[in-house]
This record gives structure tokens, sequence and C-alpha cells, in this order.
């Protein structure tokens, strides 16, 4: 039987471990370590280092003592992760996003979980060893011209320019990057010169993984052009979207309502539409609710039910990023004009 830990739950466990003494944390500005052992969950070391502004580099090891369950709402995520997984296997459903993924050694996924309602299973016995490279796209970016992004995955450029939009790719991690990940585990250097390592480590590891995203959607646009058929049932796809903004299904069981596989969805939304499916409902959403702040028949928070957002502070937020105000000033505007 798996015990269920909700986030408040894993950081009061954490928490607890501190107060008694049996996690040990220490670090600097730039560098923190946290070790011992934590209640239910087992022998614990996570490690974390700020490499420059919008990019950080992380370790998680565990050695579980339980078969566990974690939930997590992933309120505003909003960063970009490269997750490399070392050792251990757990089997991961992002609601709303995919169905139920196996997350095992010698895969990677680049991710962005921003809002989404995320399940994990990890079994009792087993060491979970993962190096996280997390990056804030709006800072780490900013310095490159928006054209120079273009062989970047969409929803990196999108973020880039302020709009986050959740988004799972899973991979398999090539010998140059186990090599990589090797080298960051037994990095050699203390002090600056431990810094200055790990950020050329980080950095070959994303560009190791854009590349290999870049290659697979190469070979998928080349492996087949959509037919008229095709486009006809992603805008199936999308008239089903809309129609259940409330619950929208996942992308798997929106494949299976049309008749089409999810790697043929996902690629062809992005070419009739240029932007990722839940990417459409996302500013399909945020349409429909400026349209209804116009009709001024609904408060901020009936819209924000109306249109599918469950978090009225994400509807704000996101609001506030694709209009340049926030609804309930908006609301108040068009009430005085």
């Amino acid at each position: 039987m798996a015990i269920i830990l909700s986030e408040q739950d894993w950081h009061d466990l954490w928490e607890e471990g501190r107060q008694t003494g049996d996690i040990n944390e220490h670090g600097d500005d730039f560098e923190t370590h946290s070790q011992g052992y934590c209640r239910l969950i087992g022998e614990v070391h996570e490690w974390g280092m700020e490499l420059r502004d919008g990019l950080e580099l992380c370790i998680y090891d565990y050695h579980l003592a339980n078969h566990l369950r974690l939930t997590a709402q992933n309120q505003d995520c909003f960063w970009s992760v490269l997750s490399f997984f070392v050792a251990g296997d757990s089997r991961t459903i992002l609601h709303g996003l995919t169905d139920c993924v196996d997350e095992s050694a010698g895969r990677t996924y680049l991710s962005c979980f921003a809002n989404i309602h995320e399940s994990e299973d990890w079994a009792a016995g087993q060491r979970m060893l993962r190096v996280q490279v997390c990056l804030d796209p709006a800072k780490f970016l900013k310095n490159f011209p928006s054209e120079h992004l273009h062989p970047l995955p969409h929803e990196i450029r999108q973020a880039a320019a302020g709009k986050i939009q959740p988004y799972y790719y899973l991979g398999t991690i090539t010998p140059m990057m186990q090599t990589v990940v090797h080298q960051i585990l037994n990095c050699p250097y203390q002090g600056l010169m431990k810094r200055l390592y790990l950020e050329g480590k980080a950095l070959e590891l994303i560009t190791l993984r854009f590349c290999q995203w870049q290659e697979s959607e190469q070979q998928s646009r080349k492996a087949s052009a959509l037919r008229s058929d095709d486009i006809d049932r992603i805008h199936q796809a999308k008239n089903i979207l809309i129609e259940n903004l409330e619950n929208p299904p996942s992308l798997l069981e929106l494949a299976r309502q049309v008749g089409l596989n999810d790697c043929t969805l996902k690629r062809g939304f992005r070419q009739v539409f240029s932007k990722t499916a839940f990417g459409y409902l996302h500013d399909y959403r945020l349409e429909q609710a400026r349209q209804l702040l116009e009709e001024r028949r609904l408060n901020v928070s009936e819209i924000c039910r109306a249109v599918g957002f469950a978090n009225r502070s994400y509807f704000a937020s996101a609001f506030r990023k694709k209009f340049g105000i926030n609804p309930k000033d908006y609301l108040c505007h068009k009430n005085s004009a």
C-alpha cells in the first residue's frame, strides 16, 4: 500500500527532520546541501547551485524506505526543467497533459509543469537519483534575438517571450549526455572553479538535449506530411477542446477521440495552428475571458471558472501576460468607459 504524500506533507516531513536534527543543511549564497533521514521517505540528499540568473543545477538522491505516491499541483512552477534519470523508476501522470509515463533510469525529459496536477509512484527499496538543469527562458535567453531561437521548442520560445505553456518531451539519455551527467556527479573542483565547471556542464547538457529534440522533430516532419483527412481530424480535436474548456481530455484521450496517434496530433497542431494543443486551449480561454469581461455580466471569479481556470491567481497572471493588464483592471476600465 502506497503512502500518499501531498506537496505540503513532503515539506512538513522535511521540516520535521530539520527540527529533530535528522536532516542537516548547510550552504552559501550559491550552493545548498540537505542530507539525512526523513521519516516515511528514507535516506535523502538534495543539492542545488545557482549558476547564473535563470539557470540552476540540482541533484536529488533518495534511498526509499516506503512505497510513495507523491501528488503536486505545481502552482506557479514556470521554469523549464531538463531532468536526467540516473537510477530508480517512477510512474508519473501529468493530468491533462500526458497519460501514465514510465520515468526510468536512462531516460530524460524536457518539461514545464506550470499548474499541472501531477502524481508519481515510487517503489520502496530503490535508489532514486536525478540530475536536473532548471532554466527560466525569459532570463536565460534574454540576450538572444528572437529570430535566433527558432531551433528551440515552440514552448521554450514562447516562455522566452513571457508566455508560459505546460509541455512534456520524453527522451533517452545518449552516451554523450551520460558522460556529462557523470562529470557533474563527480565534480573535482570546489568554490568558484566548481561553479564555473558545473555551469559549463549544464550548458553542455542543454545543448545536447535541444539538439536531440531538434533531430527528433526533423525526423518526424520527414516521416509523413499531413493528409487532408489528418487536418480535418486536427480541427475536430480543436473543437473538442473548445467544447470542454472546464475539463479538457488528456492529449492521448483527445487523440483517441479523433482517431489519430498522439504524435501526429501534436505535430499536426503545431503545423496547423502554430502552437501545441494545450497552448491553443490556453490562448482560447484567455480570449474568451476577455470577451466575457467586455460583456460585463460576470465578475472576475465567475469568468475564471467559466473559461476553465482552476486558480484565480494563475488566471490573473496569464491574462496580464497576454493582454498587459489585470482582468480586474480591464473590467473596471470597461465599466468606466
